[in-house]
């Protein structure tokens, strides 16, 4: 099993006072995630699969004490040019809430790659 130490390797050779350095780790850091992401959205689909063809819900395995469990959910969606146009400004304003908070976006050349693909220029 992966513990912190193994991660903290990663971070070997950083340099705190360079940004080249610091988004270098970042990078690295990154696609490490990522593979990760993938692994782990990979292996969630085989666990959903076993569950559905043995018809179980849930399940509880006695040696890793891991349970696990499929339950179905809904999510509303509000349409809001219709809640617009169904109130006026100053009832649109009390049903509205606005949150602020800070967001940092860093653009690797392969993201940058693949906004290029959907963005049209000119």
């Amino acid at each position: 099993m992966i513990i912190d130490e193994d991660v903290e390797v990663m971070l070997e050779g950083l340099d705190e006072n360079n940004i080249t350095s610091i988004l270098t780790k970042w990078n690295e850091v990154h696609i490490v995630k990522k593979k990760l992401d993938e692994l782990e959205d990979m292996l969630k689909d085989k666990i959903k699969a076993y569950l559905k063809e043995r018809q179980w819900k849930k399940y509880q395995d006695s040696v890793t004490k891991i349970s696990v469990s499929i339950s179905t959910q809904q999510r509303a969606n509000i349409d809001k040019e219709l809640l617009k146009e169904m109130l006026n400004e100053t009832q649109y304003a009390q049903v509205t809430s606005i949150n602020t908070f800070e967001k940092i976006s860093i653009i690797t050349p392969e993201h940058r790659k693949k906004i290029s693909q959907f963005v049209k220029r000119g």
